[in-house]
């Protein structure tokens, strides 16, 4: 470093040491030295500083990787292996092989043509030399990260929108960002065009761009993307093959200790060289976020393009396109028929002159000489191989790797089974544990002694110094309740924390069902999400209604009155509540008040993992990676209590969670029921969240408190005045037994579709081909089938859960879901710096590829390839839809 070092001052500070032609000559800055310097630019507020810096450090080390790379090609082609080499004919006795001795020429010359090339270019070696950590952090993106604060103080939406983009595309568990695009996208000026992915691979924006198209059916389209990704596809490839010959990874050995003569070397190395030259085919095919890489990404294209061309009636290219594809998987049968049938068309004579693209045959010629190379060392020298092609032929593999495979994959598979057999083992056993737990929990604390142990809890603990989340004179102790009928069922301390309370029967059943009428009569979706209907998580959606907007309706007759003033005052009664709990010493306003319910979409509920509402603070920013919360805008900051009254507990998941400031650390889980409220205070000592709601509606009256007059809900106390005006107080004949709830519809279709996005699209796992029409129909007619059974099924089905609500003791405390907690809040902010912002979790929209193609394109074929289809018809059939890639 020291060295480097030297020779970096030396070639700021004059400027002809660093170059060996020309005195005015400058080389590359080296990206690791703009990183830093942007770092502490960053860290003094520096902001134009960063940005020059930030994106300078980008630039460099894109352009490095793209000189070594061409310098590596262009000597790799002057110095061929092939060319016989002049004035060695014969063998000389006793200096060794003339081949030898050419070859070691043509490495000499080729190691000095790249050297040349590359100090003539970038300057001395040591100079771009960078530590792992950096690398790390440039893999990582992290530089963005930076840029994305930077262009938006300075008030450069669009790009600060971009470099958001691009970081959270390689970071999709990163709460914070996700957040910020959230924010970006509420924000005036800003359109969907800014979020971009600034280091997507120009082969990969061009085959989504296909797909895309590809699932619209807009199949002219979809083949030219698809094209210009494969002509993007090769050169990255032949980049990333060049990058492969770097220096040599000593992997675990240190360098001093290795010892290996010559030949053992020169494989080690060479070995090391082709694993990497494989491995790029992985990587070509991956994009930043996916969770894999496409499978049989490059054999795909060509599977897309033949029916792509087939659609466009261009049988001449969907020939060559599905002969390419066979060069792949000789063996397909589906492709070999839609060959047959395209020839039918067109003609045979015709289709048989069509051949295979020849960039692929040598592509494929190359990769399986590679592949023989590594299993041949992987037998002689034991140097691990693991191919990363499914198309790669059987008979590549030596036959005792493949059957030490084949057992192997026989051994896990064994080994898989009986490990699951032993979780359903253990999964009993627990259920049966908690079972007994439940039925002595009750046998030792009915209900009614559990209240009074709540009271007692809460009396004993009115020597504390409980305050309220936003005044420090707000509150006095926790203790006894102005209603009769409500019960204590957790005190703060049974729920791990402060300020919080549990209350159960704070309203009956007849109530809850009427509020969950309401709700699905008068609510609208989005309605306090700024019109989004799924604000924090794709597989949901939420619909809501406020009091004023339910007088309204019952004013104009949409939604009975009464139940309105139900709401009204059920509301009520859980604010005189908590007032009266927490004994605070002035008067508890409303803040905002708002029957909402969270529908899980049906289709979306495989491998959830979010969470239904990320873990949040009601008046301050959660900051989780540092444990602090900000108490500032555009946090609610006025906000001194909170309190959810649950309507029902008729679906699945949905509890709510209390958490340490990491936002991860589960101090307390309750269960949703009828009549329930748990109460809080609004501030840091009470981060809370909301598990996914996998199966059902979860209904419930979220309402929050302020102590300041002056930040009191303005509408509440209109509505108030309007039901003074309408009619008497609910009475008596209200109370009514009432028909059972139906399961609320799920979302309709059209809902559905739009809540999809073109993600879903792009990550399809594959093209569909025609079917025989009739065959499509039959499909369709038994799939309709199906899903109205399905759905009979499920409206009979309603699964109740327990009631239990589950704390987590100070010493066993669990994690939620890992990065994927989600705070909210709506400003912007990155991770490490006061400037960051928060925002509720972005929404997700996706779409669906469709399962056939429609035959819109026979239709409009022309008359005359009809006829040749007709014809061809007689002996072949037509194409047919191939499994999913």
């Amino acid at each position: 470093m020291e060295l480097r070092g030297f020779v970096l001052l030396s070639c700021l500070l004059s400027r002809s040491l660093c170059s060996d032609t020309a005195p005015d000559r400058t080389f590359l800055e080296p990206h690791d030295f703009l990183f830093d310097t942007a770092v502490e630019a960053y860290s003094r507020g520096d902001w134009l500083s960063v940005i020059l810096n930030m994106e300078k450090a980008l630039l460099s080390r894109s352009a490095l990787r793209r000189v070594k790379a061409d310098c590596r090609e262009r000597c790799a082609n002057q110095t061929a292996f092939g060319e016989p080499l002049a004035g060695l004919g014969v063998p000389i006795p006793g200096v060794g092989s003339v081949d030898d001795l050419g070859f070691f020429q043509k490495i000499l010359k080729r190691a000095d043509c790249v050297n040349s090339c590359e100090s003539e270019k970038l300057g001395p070696p040591t100079l771009h030399l960078s530590s792992a950590e950096t690398e790390l952090e440039f893999r990582k993106r992290t530089p963005y990260n930076y840029l994305q604060v930077a262009y938006f103080k300075i008030n450069k939406l669009d790009k600060a929108v971009a470099a958001a983009n691009t970081f959270f595309q390689a970071n999709p568990l990163h709460t914070e960002m996700k957040q910020n695009l959230e924010y970006y996208r509420m924000m005036a000026g800003v359109t969907e065009e800014d979020f971009k992915d600034l280091e997507i691979k120009p082969h990969m924006a061009d085959f989504l761009t296909g797909k895309r198209y590809y699932s619209h059916d807009s199949f002219g389209l979809a083949a030219d993307y698809f094209e210009s990704a494969l002509n993007e596809y090769f050169p990255a490839d032949r980049e990333c093959r060049a990058l492969c010959e770097g220096s040599y990874n000593y992997d675990g050995y240190n360098y001093m200790e290795y010892s290996a003569d010559l030949f053992q070397t020169m494989t080690d190395h060479y070995t090391q060289v082709l694993n990497c030259k494989q491995r790029c085919s992985v990587e070509l095919a991956s994009n930043a976020g996916s969770e894999k890489p496409f499978d049989d990404f490059l054999p795909s294209q060509f599977n897309y393009l033949q029916f792509s061309y087939y659609n466009s009636e261009n049988f001449a290219k969907a020939i060559e396109c599905a002969k390419t594809y066979l060069l792949f998987h000789p063996e397909d049968v589906v492709m070999k028929q839609n060959l047959a049938y395209y020839s039918v068309v067109l003609g045979e004579k015709e289709a048989a002159a069509i051949a295979p693209r020849q960039v692929v045959r040598q592509y494929i010629q190359q990769s399986i000489l590679e592949k023989q190379l590594l299993y041949f060392a992987f037998e002689a020298f034991g140097i691990a191989f693991v191919d990363p092609d499914s198309w790669t032929p059987e008979d590549v593999m030596p036959q005792k790797l493949r059957d030490k495979q084949k057992a192997d994959k026989e051994t896990a598979a064994r080994i898989t089974e009986e490990i699951g057999n032993l979780m359903k083992e253990i999964e009993t056993l627990v259920e049966e544990k908690k079972k007994d737990s439940s039925d002595l929990t009750k046998m030792v604390a009915p209900p009614d002694e559990l209240a009074v142990a709540g009271a007692a809890d809460a009396s004993a603990s009115a020597a504390g110094t409980g305050t309220a989340a936003g005044s420090g004179s707000g509150t006095g102790a926790a203790g006894a309740l102005l209603f009769d009928n409500i019960r204590i069922s957790m005190t703060a301390k049974q729920l791990n924390g402060s300020e919080r309370v549990l209350l159960d029967a704070v309203v009956t059943d007849d109530e809850c069902r009427e509020l969950q009428r309401l709700s699905n009569a008068a609510a609208l979706k989005g309605d306090g999400y700024r019109g989004r209907p799924s604000p924090h998580t794709p597989s949901e959606t939420f619909q809501g209604v406020t009091v004023m907007k339910a007088v309204k309706l019952g004013q104009e007759g949409k939604v009975p009155l009464k139940s309105a003033r139900l709401f009204f005052d059920l509301s009520e009664k859980v604010r005189l509540s908590l007032e009266t709990y927490f004994h605070l010493k002035t008067t508890l306003y409303f803040s905002y008040t708002h029957l909402v319910c969270r529908t899980a979409v049906d289709d979306d509920q495989d491998d959830r993992k979010d969470l239904s509402h990320p873990v949040h603070v009601d008046n301050c920013v959660l900051v989780s990676e540092i444990n602090e919360c900000i108490k500032e805008p555009p946090a609610y900051t006025h906000r001194d209590y909170s309190a959810i009254l649950y309507l029902n507990d008729d679906f699945e998941g949905g509890d709510f969670i209390f958490t340490e400031l990491d936002g991860k650390t589960v101090t307390a889980e309750v269960r949703p029921r009828c009549g329930r409220v748990v109460g809080f205070g609004s501030g840091r000592e009470n981060p809370h969240g909301v598990r996914a709601v996998t199966k059902g509606q979860r209904c419930a009256v979220a309402l929050w408190f302020t102590l300041d007059p002056a930040h009191q809900e303005k509408e509440r106390i209109q509505a108030g005045d309007m039901l003074q005006m309408f009619s008497t107080p609910v009475d008596a004949e209200f109370i009514q037994k009432d028909p059972e709830p139906q399961t609320p519809d799920s979302p309709s279709s059209d809902h559905q579709e739009a809540a999809h996005t073109e993600a879903a699209a792009l990550t399809a796992e594959g093209p569909t081909h025609p079917q025989d029409p009739r065959a499509t129909e039959e499909k369709k007619k038994k799939k309709k089938k199906e899903d109205k059974a399905d759905s009979s099924e499920s409206k009979d089905r309603v699964k109740t859960t327990g009631d239990k609500v589950k704390t987590t003791g100070d010493k066993d405390k669990v994690k939620t879901t890992g990065d994927k907690v989600k705070t909210t809040g709506d400003k912007v902010k990155t991770t490490g710096d006061k400037d960051k912002v928060k925002n509720k979790a972005a929404e997700k929209r996706k779409t669906k590829t469709k399962e056939t193609a429609t035959t819109k394109g026979e239709k409009t074929a022309s008359k005359s390839t009809k006829e040749k289809s007709k014809k061809a018809a007689k002996g072949k059939v037509s194409p047919q839809e191939k499994t999913e890639l």
